[in-house]
């Protein structure tokens, strides 16, 4: 587990085998970021082990929030003791401007980094042409040397694979500043050939089942939803000692995200943070989004919760039981499901 600093501006992000969540985020009644449950929620990550957290990315719903929304949810977790040294923030927006000032903002807030995939409204006619001028043009125009920025890859969201070669376009016109790509393709080839190609920068995984290959391979960690609703179980894969007992855990892991993925994914996982803290503003979704209904939620969470007790006591973030409850480094336990 990452050791804590006494001053949050002294924390930062791992220099190998990071485990950053991609946060979902907690809705208000009027629809904007709900700061306190927010603040509590990456308190509790990194409670559990996380390495990072990672805001208004895709599983955070972020490119629906307004950016004031999204600056002020990134000032209320900062203000609420997390460090900025490791949070990542997604500036993904429908416009170059907007993008710009969300990634502005967060530098100086003195994040670790910036998020951004190209904007997905215009699928079918992005070329790779585009995609680097894309990036290219919001680099010039936040005209800033301290920017590290990572590069986004979701074809199915966005719509533009950056191939390595874009991304290694990138990394030459602007070495320093292109610092990472983080790979939510699903493909492990894809993800392999990036760290052959552009293994010096920092390389993400976002398919938990991937990571001990991944990690292997020399992948620089992992950005990823699960860590949401099974922090402990993802740190105890960091933590262990070889890639085959990496690999022996990835069953597990699987086994849980079969669980969540029935229905959508990131209204399963508010779902159980609804569950398992007693606030049910936690399942709201963001329109057009829709959060789960019974029967399949109650079915849903059911199973989530006999997954997660048959897992070994350390390895459980909401059902722990004595025998984790009595270690010093483990956070209260939240309302049994």
């Amino acid at each position: 587990m990452t050791a804590t600093s006494d001053s949050p501006e002294d924390e930062h992000l791992p220099a190998r085998d990071c485990l950053a969540v991609a946060a979902a985020t907690p809705v208000a009644i009027d629809l904007a970021p709900d700061h306190s449950l927010l603040a509590m929620h990456c308190q509790m990550l990194l409670a559990s082990g996380c390495d990072g957290i990672a805001l208004f990315g895709t599983t955070g719903e972020g490119p629906e929030f307004t950016a004031t929304d999204r600056k002020s949810g990134l000032e209320a977790a900062v203000r609420a003791g997390i460090a900025p040294g490791r949070l990542i923030v997604s500036a993904t927006a429908m416009s170059i401007g907007e993008t710009v000032d969300l990634a502005k903002h967060a530098l100086d807030a003195n994040v670790d980094s910036i998020l951004l995939m190209p904007p997905c409204m215009f699928r079918s006619n992005i070329t790779a042409e585009g995609a680097y001028r894309f990036y290219a043009t919001v680099i010039d125009r936040i005209a800033r040397d301290d920017l590290r920025l990572c590069l986004y890859h979701f074809p199915d969201i966005c719509g533009v694979p950056l191939t390595p070669p874009i991304v290694r376009r990138l990394d030459e016109a602007f070495p320093g500043i292109v610092t990472g790509v983080k790979d939510s393709g699903g493909d492990f080839g894809f993800t392999e050939a990036l760290i052959r190609s552009c293994g010096h920068l920092r390389i993400f995984t976002g398919t938990e089942i991937h990571l001990p290959q991944a990690l292997a391979a020399g992948a620089y960690g992992t950005i990823c939803g699960l860590g949401n609703v099974m922090p402990r179980l993802l740190r105890a894969m960091f933590e262990a000692p070889s890639a085959f007992d990496r690999r022996g855990l990835v069953p597990l892991i699987t086994s849980g995200d079969l669980i969540l993925s029935r229905q959508s994914f990131g209204a399963s996982i508010k779902a159980v943070l609804a569950q398992v803290t007693g606030q049910p503003s936690w399942a709201r979704m963001l329109p057009p989004l829709d959060e789960l209904h019974y029967p399949e939620r109650g079915w849903m969470l059911a199973d989530f919760e006999r997954w997660e007790r048959s897992l070994p006591p350390s390895m459980r973030s909401f059902h722990a039981g004595e025998a984790l409850a009595a270690r010093d480094n483990v956070l209260p336990l939240r309302r049994a499901l």
